[in-house]
């Protein structure tokens, strides 16, 4: 079973609240190397309500287009869900969303 790391980008089916699956990509946030890994969705539509987070180097990531990352929708779905990598978060990125992620669920250093 692939193993992944904080700041990968992956391509997985997420399942809406209308049971339909939808295909999209997402930052890991973690895999502690069992079958199931924490997600949070990655979406194209502008979004600015508190932890969203518009990637700065979105196509270094691996993305097609400009991006958002929703910190505040994050998910645990099967790995069997991943379709693949898609690349990795640009340093930059990685550090803000860091910051972000400790800002919203109130991490202390």
């Amino acid at each position: 079973m692939t193993n992944y790391k904080f700041g990968d980008i992956v391509l997985v089916d997420f399942i809406q609240s209308d049971g339909d699956r939808k295909r999209r990509p997402a930052l890991v946030i973690l895999d502690i190397g069992d079958s199931d890994i924490v997600l949070a969705p990655i979406t194209t539509k502008e979004r600015n309500e508190e932890g969203d987070y518009k990637l700065k180097n979105w196509s270094e990531s691996g993305l097609l287009k400009e991006s958002w990352i929703r910190l505040a929708k994050i998910t645990c779905l099967d790995k069997n869900d991943i379709t693949r990598r898609l690349g990795r978060l640009a340093d930059y990125d990685n550090r803000e969303i860091i910051s972000l992620w400790k800002k919203l669920y109130k991490f202390f250093d």
